[in-house]
């Protein structure tokens, strides 16, 4: 890729400017949403709250990319998907793949039950979401799973070290979807401290993480 000022047609502090002719609307800012579905109680449900909240800490985004932990919404989910540009959910997923395998998804996986969230196991959530904003003409643009398949999803079992281990591949991974999309998202100089309440008392694992 050339990085010269002048093959770019950009000179000195220059900005080409934006012609715009009369009445032309001017482009709507993107919406982007990296989303942590699980419930931190319950073993490796679990994943996607700790994917999200280790990417924060990790990478630095545009202002207009929210990082969202959500836990287990239901179809509180529907707003946070309303006409987005870009989803990216990170949750656990049910295959029969081993655990710990890292698992991409499209919304057409989701649609074909080719992805199969755990939430979807216990209350309403993305499928249900997915079928109200479709009628109304307003599901994002583009949706991207990011799963891991759990080893134990037993209540207080904490993340298991298969999951824990595929952690830092699915970070990066939501970070390379972003990139591909032409969404900043750069490492940050110095990593900030994750607010991971629910390991605290697992110093181990703690340190694993960093």
């Amino acid at each position: 890729m050339n990085t010269n000022a002048e093959s770019s047609g950009v000179r000195g502090n220059s900005v080409p400017k934006l012609q715009l002719q009369r009445g032309t609307a001017l482009p709507a800012p993107k919406r982007v949403a990296v989303i942590g579905l699980g419930n931190v109680f319950m073993g490796d449900d679990g994943f996607g709250p700790l994917a999200v909240e280790m990417f924060r800490c990790k990478y630095e985004c545009s202002s207009y990319v929210e990082v969202l932990d959500l836990g287990t919404p239901g179809l509180d989910l529907t707003p946070y998907l309303h006409g987005a540009d870009l989803v990216v959910i990170a949750d656990a997923v049910d295959t029969d793949e081993k655990p710990g395998t890292l698992c991409i998804y499209c919304e057409a996986d989701v649609r074909g039950h080719r992805a199969q969230l755990r939430l979807t196991g216990h209350d309403p959530g993305l499928q249900e979401s997915f079928a109200h904003l479709r009628m109304a003409g307003e599901t994002p643009s583009e949706l991207m799973i990011v799963g891991v398949v759990p080893e134990s999803c037993e209540f207080g079992k904490g993340i298991s070290s298969s999951v824990l281990t595929a952690c830092s591949a699915a970070v990066d991974s939501i970070a390379r979807l972003l990139v591909e999309r032409g969404i900043d998202c750069f490492h940050r100089p110095a990593p900030v401290p994750p607010n991971i309440w629910w390991l605290c008392g697992d110093t181990s694992r703690l340190i694993a993480l960093r």
